[in-house]
């Protein structure tokens, strides 16, 4: 039976093969014919189970999968396998894949379609760029690219790639996008004939060259790792890249006469430089490393199972969706208060032992013997969507519903564009029911934080816009004396403005009450938000005295994409606002070299990175970042400030005997000084934070006048002010938002 696809999700009527790369799960709907094997051998599996959906996959062993709606071939297949049977994987050692390019080098009039786009390239397109067209795609992140140079990819994902003079790029939108990851890999032969037929092939020579790429990547970051002092495991790395290098020459011995098996060693080797390459990354000891999730599990073992994986890749917080389609993960008496159910139907017969059906309590608890805490990712105001059918508040109080203008059934209604059904921020009511919610959170259990999500109204044009619901135009006709419904942006502008602005006061009035209530229970507990790209993003300034953190979404998977989108946030905020980078690597299932990356450019210029998440991780992706950048355990500053100042300090000590003297770096007689600052600062931090800025610039002075006299190396100065200026940020942010 021929496989008709790898790690796809559209599975009807063709037999798709999942492996480990993807995902823990399938993701598959429920109601899919799937069959787990584990691997025994090269090329050999062991039918372990049937499933129907969403699938366990094991280490190193697949799932082979097909819809409820499939040919009967496939269906025929899969259920005459038996449990214990083994099953021989015949991978090709050459795959090629052709598709035709919908235009090569794009412009307005060539390519109509993508005329209105960055780049010229349409939705679904498939664009060719070389030299001729410019120096980068120009094309946004909402796709994904291949570079290819001398015949060979050497680059994936990205939007507004470079283009080599050596070669050209493949961008992809959509469906394409989609047929552009699933074939290609670094190392893939890559050619565009005179019709604009992209040609992509994979065979023992792409991985090959993969691995060869590797090990100079790894070989790379060792020397630049020696070079610039930094503290990472350089005996690990050195020993990897070892390994993998004897792989490699196995596997060149063996290309004729076992191409199978030297595909596999090739593997073997390419897997081992990527170890040597996040053996050579620093590991900081004081970020955040979060991950959101939305908990499935209904029993401990499923609860410590996820918490396991999360320790593994050196997450230190867990931003746990407590609330979602209006019902809360646990058994809440507010909810039960207001004649709402207790808790969400997913839950209602689970059992997490001492635990009883509290999933909160149960990750709260269980995260805390792992080192990691909680914060409470919320829906906010949107409880449901339409294929959920209506939420259980708008069963019990109909008048709560969000109100869109052209809904004149006086009945809940979903969003017109998204489907999913929205409270009315505006009411008195709907404030004070949400506003207990949190409460009953912060105060029973012992989360760190909530991060507000879908604080907003939805964005929509005039006929589409919200706001109208019987209560909220009564409210606002008592204050103004005009019924919003008769406005019109057309014949009213200045009174259309006035309303909108009066529903984004309500909006911001809500985050306020939010925030007084929240820090009126606990100083220290942390609010964030994580504003979608657009108008939420844009609007984030109104609540600069309200969060302490803000989490801006990058979409894209390159530094200069990631980067803009945090320094366009950073000018909206006052200084001293605790930054972190929200990044897609799991959502959009990037390999696990991609999502190592990804983590290293969004951390930079922040105080750590959120990752969405971890329904999407692959065992890979966990392993890799645990072997990296979240080696060593990490302080998370938003939540611990000055603990974080502490460690970073006291690690800035610890580097100048252990690496900076003994190598070379920093003259001894000044690195015992500067180490003596160093521990001072300690102490002043102790003693009084107020004092810590004076103290700080001082210290850099010291720093600056070493560079200046040749006794400490620039590339080590230049990093001691960075961590300095973490320092002083840190203590700022804990004297501002954590005290009374």
């Amino acid at each position: 039976m021929t496989v008709g696809g790898i790690n796809q999700l559209a599975n009807e009527n063709k037999l798709v093969l999942f492996d480990d790369t993807f995902s823990y799960y399938t993701e598959t709907k429920k109601g899919s014919k799937e069959i787990i094997l584990d691997k025994t051998g090269l090329n050999t599996y062991r039918v372990q189970k049937y499933t129907d959906g969403d699938s366990p996959i094991p280490l190193n062993g697949i799932v082979l999968s097909t819809g409820a709606k499939t040919t009967a071939e496939v269906e025929t297949f899969l259920m005459q396998l038996e449990t214990g049977e083994t099953v021989t994987l015949l991978e090709p050692v050459e795959k090629k894949e052709e598709i035709l390019a919908n235009a090569i080098n794009p412009t307005a009039e060539s390519n109509p379609a993508g005329a209105p786009f960055d780049g010229f390239r349409g939705p679904d397109q498939l664009i060719v760029y070389n030299r001729s067209f410019g120096e980068t795609t120009k094309t946004n992140a909402y796709g994904y690219e291949i570079t290819v140079e001398d015949g060979f990819v050497t680059k994936l994902g990205g939007g507004g790639s470079k283009i080599p003079d050596n070669g050209f790029v493949v961008s992809g939108h959509g469906i394409a996008a989609k047929w552009l990851s699933s074939h290609s890999i670094i190392g893939a032969k890559v050619t565009v004939d005179g019709n604009g037929t992209v040609r992509i092939i994979q065979d023992v020579d792409s991985f090959a060259f993969q691995s060869e790429q590797a090990i100079h990547q790894a070989r790379t970051s060792i020397e630049k790792a020696k070079a610039n002092y930094l503290d990472v495991s350089l005996e690990q790395a050195e020993n990897s890249i070892y390994k993998a290098e004897l792989r490699l020459s196995e596997a060149e011995a063996l290309k004729e006469k076992d191409p199978f098996l030297a595909l596999d060693v090739t593997r073997q080797a390419t897997q081992l430089a990527y170890d040597a390459y996040y053996y050579s990354m620093p590991s900081n000891v004081a970020e955040q490393r979060a991950i959101w999730y939305r908990p499935e599990e209904t029993t401990l073992e499923g609860v410590k199972q996820v918490l396991d994986r999360m320790e593994e890749a050196g997450f230190n917080s867990v931003y746990l969706e407590t609330t979602f389609h209006g019902y809360t993960i646990y058994p809440s008496k507010i909810m039960e208060q207001y004649g709402l159910p207790a808790q969400h139907p997913r839950f209602e017969n689970s059992e997490y032992g001492p635990y009883g059906k509290d999933l909160l309590d149960a990750y709260v608890k269980e995260g805390k013997k792992r080192g990691l805490t909680v914060q409470a990712w919320t829906d906010g105001f949107m409880v449901g969507e339409s294929s959920l059918g209506t939420p259980p508040q708008f069963k019990v109080y109909p008048e709560w519903a969000a109100t869109q203008r052209q809904n004149t059934t006086g009945k809940p209604v979903p969003d017109s564009s998204s489907k999913y059904y929205w409270l009315d921020i505006a009411q008195p009511d709907v404030q004070k029911f949400m506003l207990d919610i949190y409460k009953e959170m912060q105060m029973n259990y012992g989360i760190k934080g909530l991060n507000i999500d879908y604080m907003r109204y939805p964005h929509h044009d005039f006929e589409k816009s919200y706001g109208f619901s019987s209560k909220t135009r009564t409210l606002y006709k008592e204050e103004t004396g005009i019924d919003p419904y008769t406005l019109n942006p057309s014949t009213n502008p200045e009174e259309w403005e006035k309303w909108t602005t009066w529903l984004r006061v309500k909006e911001n009035e809500f985050v306020e009450k939010l925030h007084d209530q929240s820090k009126e229970i606990n100083q220290k507990f942390m609010m964030t938000a994580t504003p979608e790209p657009g108008p939420e993003a844009v609007l984030i300034s109104d609540w600069k005295d309200d969060i302490d953190g803000v989490i801006p979404q990058a979409y894209g998977h390159d530094f200069n994409s990631i980067q803009k989108t945090v320094q366009d946030s950073k000018k909206l905020m006052p200084d001293g606002t605790m930054y972190y980078t929200g990044i897609y690597s799991f959502y959009h299932h990037l390999s696990e070299m991609a999502s190592v990356n990804d983590v290293i450019s969004a951390k930079h210029g922040t105080s750590g990175v959120n990752m969405f998440a971890f329904g999407q991780a692959s065992a890979p992706s966990v392993d890799a970042l645990g072997k990296g950048p979240w080696r060593e355990k990490a302080v998370n500053p938003g939540e611990e400030p000055i603990k974080a100042a502490h460690v970073v300090l006291k690690e800035m000590e610890t580097q100048i005997s252990k690496i900076y003297i003994e190598q070379g770096a920093i003259y001894k007689r000044e690195g015992k000084d500067l180490k003596q600052s160093f521990n001072e600062l300690n102490k002043i931090l102790k003693r009084n934070p107020t004092q810590m800025e004076k103290e700080i610039n001082s210290v850099l002075q010291e720093v600056d006048n070493l560079i200046e006299k040749n006794r400490l190396e620039s590339i080590v100065g230049v990093r001691m002010k960075e961590q300095l200026a973490e320092v002083k940020g840190w203590v700022d942010y804990s004297l501002n938002h954590q005290k009374k």
